[in-house]
């Protein structure tokens, strides 16, 4: 039985970008690697990882959403 605990994280970033635009200060949610959803940064939030920079959202060849800070992915 695989009992391995899953892994989320909420990243906030000065700029988040995906395909369909620009997201400033917004918040990044990753289970496991992949993309839950990014959003515009309203409020703060418990939890959540603070990065200076830029997230580039892109899919993997499985067609996965990923996050990248400095063309590095974000786990």
């Amino acid at each position: 039985m695989n009992d391995k605990k899953k892994s989320i994280r909420r990243i906030g970033a000065n700029i988040i970008e995906t395909s369909e635009g620009t997201i400033e200060q917004g918040i990044v949610v990753i289970e496991d690697g992949i993309v839950l959803k990014a959003y515009p940064f309203t409020e703060e939030e418990p939890m959540t990882e603070w990065t200076v920079g830029t997230i580039t959202l892109r899919p993997d060849n499985d067609g996965k959403l990923r996050a990248y800070k400095d063309n590095q992915p974000l786990r």
